[in-house]
């Protein structure tokens, strides 16, 4: 089960289901066979009742277009047609400014002589307030991918729930007033494709990205993302084409760890500088037990921060029927059961309590609860530290313990699945991230806050070498970095290392030593890496052995020397002995030297087999005028000899199998089902797979049919 360890809140990317919602119901995505132009000409004069909305015509062939149903309807027959789509949005709660920060920061590292001047960053999110007084200077334009128009602001109150996501994420690229972001000259450009409270969908996502390359943003920030672990939804394979076509793309790595396989698109992409977030030093809340060890706070989203500096007298309630009529200055601790959480915060915090701590089974995951805005703290313990708690306890004692150099737990972990490559790439500050909000300032948390970090070192980047490929500032930024005590899987290379990045005169081309999958003893298998020299002088190159295991034999280069402008290849390879070496993922760093500098490069891959998702991305969705069918989507992490998914109700009752399938092949694999035998709602997904190995293994998913 995850436990989420929050100081404040998270932001977006939660990992708990989402409801779709129609934001224009008249709104249609057409993936075409033709090219868009032709298209267009025969849609405007055949169908004059039928707007063209925006037309794609780089990252992919479609266009979007707005009309009544019957008048979709007929355009769907057309033979270029190729897919359909309604415009469906998913929302979530948004974050309110529960902080007012008494200082200032200043992100941009004074030692750094450039500031990203000239350099043109697009920022995919919920747009931007570009009237406040610490963006406006640098706000240069953008395009609004939600009412495709010209105008990306932030939604306000009067157009729906209001957001403020987009402007957290420019300001800590380049805020230049009160506060500084990491690159205070760049220019942001704002591509909104998330609307009120912060919902859209990979079709608006996909029309920012394709006009911020149009545009021709030199870097593209993606705070954003899906639920699905793979290397080529059709998300990546868009992120990848833009890398390709000139833009550095950062995208965030997810807020849904500590688990492992938790990565998702886009950041799952081979091109995208994927992002975990990371804290140098913070102080973490506990609770301090008489003779136990300290219960850590896990803060639930949306609730006030747990920043108790007294003592406060806790009460234990076995219902909320027993709830005292007056609970003023007192924690309240209480067993979730069958009630909502918003039912549990709105009772609670009506009778004047200063805080609710929730325990559950270890089967009620808290990510799943309908979060809402509490006006109180919330915290979350197990069972079994809420007994502890009230056994030796009448009193609630907040103790802050400092911590250092570590991941932030909500950080998304890899590997991606199918090609068992490391993501995120790197780790930046993601912790307790001052920023701009509209009308303010406000403290976020998340992967989206790293992402924009590096965003901006990218800028400084751009600005110091503007002719450098976005391949090349890929490799200089991964250089630059170094790993806290934990594994590639979490961190990728490592943390950011602003102090050498200024006069680094090296550079390491495929730096992430990927092996993949092994399970041949006779074969070899090997990673090719290049070290780049940038300065006359020579560069010396000193490998260590990594430490011996059993069943590995790692082949590891010779001490050399490389020549100035120049550069070098060099080959890693492993053997393996089938028989004797562990099955499972294998992961760590192999170290070097470079004119005396250590650097660690991660390496990672699976023997014979692994505990990794072989299932994500299931969906079952209705298409358009279709009244007697559904679509399922899933995506198949490697092929199969078989797989079974069964759907249960929310009672645990069998509602059959939908899937019985052989022979499964690695990819995207679809399905029609019969709308009559099965009814709106949400179901748990029980899924069945046995792999090459003929191992039987189980997951499960909670989804939503419409």
């Amino acid at each position: 089960m995850r436990l989420i360890i929050s100081l404040m809140f998270f932001i977006m990317l939660f990992s708990q289901i989402n409801y779709p919602t129609y934001a224009d119901s008249d709104v249609w995505i057409v993936e075409l066979d033709e090219e868009p132009e032709v298209v267009v000409e025969n849609i405007e004069r055949d169908y004059p009742f039928v707007e063209i909305l925006y037309t794609y015509d780089t990252l992919l062939q479609a266009v979007a277009v707005k009309g009544a149903e019957r008048h979709i309807e007929d355009l769907h027959q057309e033979e270029w047609v190729q897919t359909y789509s309604k415009a469906s949005t998913y929302t979530a709660p948004q974050i309110q400014n529960t902080t007012s920060p008494t200082q200032m920061p200043d992100y941009h590292d004074h030692q750094h002589p450039y500031t990203g001047k000239g350099v043109k960053i697009g920022v995919i999110d919920t747009g931007i307030d570009y009237n406040h007084p610490d963006l406006t200077e640098n706000y240069k334009g953008g395009f609004d991918a939600v009412d495709f128009d010209g105008d990306p602001m932030e939604t306000t109150a009067d157009e729906g729930v209001p957001t403020n996501h987009g402007t957290h994420v420019a300001g800590i690229i380049a805020a230049n007033g009160s506060l500084r972001g990491v690159a205070p000259d760049a220019e942001i450009y704002a591509y909104r494709a998330l609307g009120p409270g912060g919902s859209g969908t990979s079709v608006q996502v996909l029309a920012a990205l394709e006009q911020a390359v149009k545009d021709g943003m030199d870097i593209i920030n993606l705070s954003l993302g899906a639920d699905v672990n793979s290397p080529d939804y059709p998300m990546a394979q868009a992120v990848n084409k833009a890398f390709e076509l000139g833009a550095v793309i950062v995208a965030a790595n997810g807020n849904s760890g500590p688990e492992d396989w938790t990565v998702a698109s886009p950041a799952t992409a081979k091109n995208a500088i994927s992002v975990g977030a990371a804290y140098t030093e913070i102080e973490l809340p506990f609770i301090e037990v008489f003779d136990e060890e300290p219960i850590p706070i896990r803060s639930i989203p949306y609730s006030e921060p747990w920043d108790f500096t007294q003592p406060h007298p806790i009460e234990h309630i076995a219902t909320l029927e027993q709830l005292p009529s007056s609970i003023h200055d007192r924690i309240i601790i209480i067993e979730k059961k069958h009630y909502k959480y918003g039912e549990i915060v709105s009772e609670v915090s009506q009778k004047g309590a200063s805080g609710i701590i929730i325990y559950s089974e270890e089967e009620d995951d808290p990510n799943t609860w309908d979060w809402i805005l509490s006006p109180l703290p919330v915290a979350y313990i197990t069972t079994e530290e809420a007994e502890t708690l009230t056994t030796n306890e009448n009193w609630l004692e907040t103790i802050y313990l400092k911590d250092e150099n570590n991941i932030a737990s909500f950080s998304a972990r890899g590997p991606v699945t199918a090609d068992w490559t490391i993501k995120p790439d790197l780790v930046a500050p993601g912790v307790d991230i001052v920023s701009t909000v509209p009308d303010g300032y406000a403290a976020f948390q998340g992967t989206s806050m790293a992402a924009p970090y590096v965003a901006g070192v990218l800028a400084l980047l751009k600005e110091q070498e503007p002719n450098a490929s976005p391949q090349t500032l890929k490799e200089k930024l991964l250089t630059a970095t170094a790993p806290f005590e934990q594994d590639p899987s979490s961190q990728g290379s490592g943390f950011i290392q602003m102090d050498n990045l200024p006069d680094q005169n090296y550079r390491i081309e495929n730096e992430a030593i990927n092996l993949g999958k092994v399970t041949d003893s006779t074969k070899k298998h090997k990673h090719i890496l290049t070290i780049h020299n940038e300065d006359e002088t020579p560069l010396d190159v000193t490998w260590n052995m990594p430490r011996r295991q059993s069943g590995l034999n790692w082949n590891i280069p010779l001490t050399t020397t490389v020549e100035g402008l120049s550069k070098a290849d060099f080959e890693i390879a492993i053997n393996i002995q089938q028989k004797i070496l562990k099955k499972g993922v294998h992961e760590g760093y192999i170290s070097l030297k470079l004119n005396g500098e250590d650097k660690q490069l991660p390496y990672l891959f699976i023997h014979d087999t692994a505990d990794y998702p072989k299932i994500t991305g299931l969906e079952i969705e209705a298409p358009p005028f279709d009244e007697e069918e559904l679509h399922m989507k899933l995506y198949v992490a490697e092929d199969l000899k078989a797989l079974t998914i069964e759907l249960f109700d929310q009672d645990l009752i069998s509602q059959g199998i939908v899937l019985d399938s052989e022979s499964i092949s690695q990819g995207t694999f679809e399905k029609s089902l019969n709308k009559k035998d099965l009814e709106s709602g949400i179901y748990e997904a029980v899924i069945e797979v046995v792999d090459d190995q003929n191992n039987t293994l189980y997951e499960s998913k909670q989804i939503m049919i419409p």
